[in-house]
């Protein structure tokens, strides 16, 4: 009997001690700075048919940002369970010929591999559909190839050939941009590209549809615009996307590095105080007034921030640095980096969170930075529910390699 009391009473201690033990761990402090921790969601926002999309790099992805110790990316880092689409940029148009496409990186030999990491996705993942994007902000030959019949017509026929020798499912157009705005336009443009623009997305159209005829596929044509409202008017936006599968609006980049002012990368909606007037629903609702039906629209969520420094708070307490004169731009930083080198370093910044604009952004009393948070996509996801919109596009998978953000529009699509 006295065996079992002392058997009994070194359990009680063994048992305190693991209390004890699980008291001080519960109080310690948690391994990830709380304004980046990850939140659970107790129900879907994005449902049905909404997409769930993402670019991916094929340049080298910098150091900071990788997994394993190569530049460029392979299948086993791409959680395509969590994607819809996962979209290549960019190839571009050579100018040797003005007509087929070309990756730089591939022809290089740089990353040569990329159609063999594309098999493999494809093969691991039968629900995902992998697309050629085609351009990107400055790339030339656009505007020649779309007025030229015979380039329009090579090119056309080379694209369906890179349909065709890679398993693809479409192509994607990044013509950044026809009939191009009166500002910061570097690539050439003519007046003529309002008609050229629609009648090279009608025949690729065509001969995607005469491809798929062959090969038993339907292929998707989308194409890349932008969320500023003159491109509506240089365009027949309505005719794109009577085309079109979908257009991406670019609904990011509203401050950076041109700008004179802080202010938000990817606001929803707009601040009042907003000097320039940006916000992602009047791009969207600019959009829906030209007749584009919604569930064509899918938006853009960058997952990366714009960097100032030398900023003063400004008057007011709750949104303190924005909208202020800059002293000079930092740089852009992705989410990967946002998160480690910023979050960890104790460099006391705070976070703040426009309630009005729904966009949150860090500031430490000099440097002030717009980015994109788990808060901020669960509001983006509503906001494409609410509008009957065709979903969402991240720009781009090597700032979240960890799938971070990306698991928060995956875990509001299920």
């Amino acid at each position: 009997m006295a065996h079992k009391w002392l058997l009994l009473f070194a359990i009680l201690i063994i048992a305190c001690l693991l209390g004890s033990c699980q008291a001080e761990e519960d109080e310690s402090p948690p391994a990830e700075v709380p304004l980046f921790e990850e939140p659970m969601y107790d129900e879907p926002v994005l449902i049905g048919n909404a997409k769930v999309a993402a670019y991916i790099r094929t340049w080298g992805i910098p150091a900071a940002d990788r997994i394993g110790g190569s530049p460029y990316w392979n299948a086993d880092m791409i959680q395509g369970e969590s994607l819809s689409d996962l979209i290549i940029a960019f190839a571009l148009i050579d100018p040797a010929d003005g007509a087929s496409i070309y990756i730089p990186e591939v022809r290089s030999g740089a990353f040569a591999r990329i159609w063999d990491e594309v098999a493999i996705l494809k093969e691991r993942h039968p629900h995902l559909k992998v697309h050629i994007s085609v351009g990107g902000y400055g790339a030339e030959g656009f505007s020649d190839m779309a007025h030229n019949p015979a380039l329009r017509a090579a090119f056309t026929a080379n694209v369906c050939k890179w349909l065709e020798d890679y398993n693809l499912d479409g192509v994607d157009i990044d013509w950044e941009y026809p009939v191009g705005p009166t500002w910061g336009q570097n690539i050439k443009s003519r007046p003529e590209d309002r008609q050229n623009y629609i009648t090279l997305l009608s025949d690729l159209r065509n001969a995607m549809d005469d491809l798929g005829e062959k090969t038993g596929k339907r292929y998707n044509l989308s194409t890349a615009v932008p969320a500023s409202a003159w491109f509506i008017s240089a365009n027949d936006v309505k005719a794109a996307a009577e085309t079109a599968d979908m257009l991406k609006i670019m609904s990011y980049d509203y401050y950076g590095s041109w700008s004179q002012r802080t202010g938000h990368n990817a606001n929803i909606y707009r601040n009042p105080r907003d000097p320039a007037n940006w916000s992602t629903d009047q791009s969207v609702a600019a959009y829906l007034r030209a007749g584009i039906p919604p569930e064509k629209l899918i938006l853009g969520a960058a997952f990366y921030g714009q960097m100032w420094r030398g900023i003063p708070q400004g008057n007011s307490s709750d949104t303190p640095g924005l909208y202020q004169s800059r002293t000079a731009f930092v740089n852009s930083i992705g989410w990967s980096q946002i998160k480690r080198t910023i979050a960890n370093t104790g460099s006391g910044y705070e976070r703040y969170w426009d309630a009005t604009a729904k966009a949150p952004f860090l500031y430490n009393g000099d440097r002030w930075l717009s980015y994109t948070d788990h808060e901020q996509l669960r509001e983006l996801a509503a906001y494409v529910k609410e509008k009957n919109l065709g979903g969402v596009f991240v720009w781009e998978y090597a700032h979240d390699m960890g799938a971070d953000l990306l698991r928060t529009l995956t875990q509001s699509s299920q």
